[in-house]
């Protein structure tokens, strides 16, 4: 959870940007379920890195600010120029990118700010990305249809099985979004996503 310093200047940053906050603390709890119900089975990342997800997941969106077209990377933009207090230059460029990655292209080489890190912070923002990619299509519609996730994990067969809890019997839009979404998911976890309904 972060700390009251990061909260603060986290949520300040959201105030002056954000046009959806119930979108953004969807996909935060989404996102720290997700990583939280996958602890331990299919990574072993620590509470500093799920302090780092939950800035990004909160902050996913801002770019909207700027335009919709091209908001992920107006995201990322903002959030290196506002550099929120109580993260150092590395953590802000993971969750910069962690905004950068919640939709369009995976992580590419060839993109400069994500070229820029180190081996392991790059592998660590593809797996925090995934997080809130995967998260953020499950909130499509923005109506917060997905009311609890649980994940089911089979070894064998590689299958990660989420269970989706619901307060509408259709949520078609998201789950045709997390289909085409999954796919920074599954390669970083090497799993096969599955979608099961409570």
């Amino acid at each position: 959870m972060l700390d009251t310093t990061k909260l603060k200047s986290i949520l300040f940053v959201l105030r002056k940007y954000e046009l959806d906050s119930d979108h953004s603390n969807q996909v935060k709890k989404l996102a720290l379920t997700l990583f939280d119900k996958t602890k331990g089975v299919l990574h072993d990342l620590s509470d500093n890195e799920r302090d780092l997800l939950e800035a990004g997941a909160i902050l996913h969106d801002i770019g909207y600010y700027t335009s919709a077209k091209g908001h992920h990377k107006n995201s990322a933009k903002i959030i290196k120029e506002e550099k929120p207090d109580g993260f150092s230059d590395e953590e802000i460029a993971i969750i910069a990118n962690i905004a950068r990655y919640h939709r369009g292209k995976k992580p590419k080489e060839s993109h400069e700010s994500y070229a820029s890190l180190s081996e392991p912070t790059k592998a660590l923002t593809r797996k925090l990305s995934a997080f809130v990619r995967f998260a953020d299509s499950l909130d499509n519609s923005h109506l917060s249809l997905v009311t609890d996730l649980d994940c089911i994990y089979d070894i064998y067969s590689q299958n990660l099985f989420i269970l989706l809890k619901l307060n509408m019997p259709d949520c078609s839009l998201e789950i045709n979004k997390a289909q085409s979404k999954k796919d920074l998911f599954e390669e970083e976890f090497k799993v096969k996503i599955k979608f099961r309904f409570e």
